[in-house]
């Protein structure tokens, strides 16, 4: 049983020639890009909240319920609409397919990629990780520092970090370092 309704999400960045980055994704694992210390959102959350995702499941035979924090699930069960395993959900319409997204990088422009999972950023945003990055030393510095933030705002979920400089890393320092954990909390993945 638990071979049949074990799961994953996944979110993969390929950088090609140094200027090409492709990005895949399936889940609720994100990858986000800092140019000119603005968060640029480069996976969007595959959720049974949005119209074409809900379509698929119901069109395969598959149903979407709120539990009782009003979250929505395929079958009852999954707050993802794709993701690796959950074969016992294959024939409601959960696949394993990533969206994809490539995008031209301008290292005078670019300060880095991260890949992030659920338990950071259901709990800090996107603009906040950005912030955050940019104000440590280097990438190492950077990651410890997000966890421990997720892990401190209460993240009870896998909070996992990958940080991949790119040639503006350390030019847009944003002086304040604002956290809002009510706000983060309402516009943030699992609550949005």
């Amino acid at each position: 049983a638990t071979l049949l309704n074990s799961g994953t999400t996944a979110t993969v960045a390929l950088l090609r020639d140094g200027i090409e980055l492709v990005v895949a994704s399936v889940g609720d694992s994100r990858a986000l890009l800092c140019r000119k210390g603005k968060a640029v959102k480069l996976t969007t959350d595959h959720t049974p909240e949005r119209k074409e995702e809900k379509e698929r499941i119901k069109k395969c035979g598959g149903f979407v319920s709120w539990n009782s924090l009003g979250q929505p699930h395929v079958n009852g069960r999954l707050a993802m609409t794709r993701s690796i395993g959950d074969l016992d959900l294959k024939n409601s319409g959960v696949i394993a397919q990533p969206e994809t997204k490539r995008v031209q990088l301008h290292h005078a422009d670019d300060s880095f990629l991260v890949l992030t999972t659920d338990g950071i950023n259901f709990i800090v945003n996107s603009q906040e990780i950005c912030n955050s990055i940019s104000q440590c030393h280097d990438p190492a510095e950077a990651a410890h520092m997000v966890t421990e933030q997720a892990v401190q705002f209460g993240s009870e979920d896998n909070s996992t970090i990958v940080i991949v400089p790119f040639g503006a890393w350390g030019k847009y320092k944003n002086g304040e370092i604002t956290f809002s954990f009510s706000r983060s909390f309402a516009s943030s993945g699992r609550w949005a």
